[in-house]
């Protein structure tokens, strides 16, 4: 899910208006689509960190 979250922010980013054909100005791809990128990087390092624990506790037991 994370890769889909960044991917769809860079794909907002990157396309051209025309193509995507929705009727968003400028301004809110570009503050959309780095939400999205942000979000999915800070699920990435949420769930990295949790998996990390996880493997810490295991080695422990």
């Amino acid at each position: 899910m994370t890769l889909l979250y960044v991917g769809l922010g860079i794909f907002l980013i990157a396309v051209d208006q025309q193509q995507l054909n929705l009727n968003l100005s400028n301004e809110v791809r570009y503050v959309l689509g780095g939400i999205l990128i942000l979000y999915g990087a800070a699920r990435f390092i949420r769930v990295y960190q949790l998996n990390k624990k996880s493997r810490r506790n295991r080695n422990e037991e």
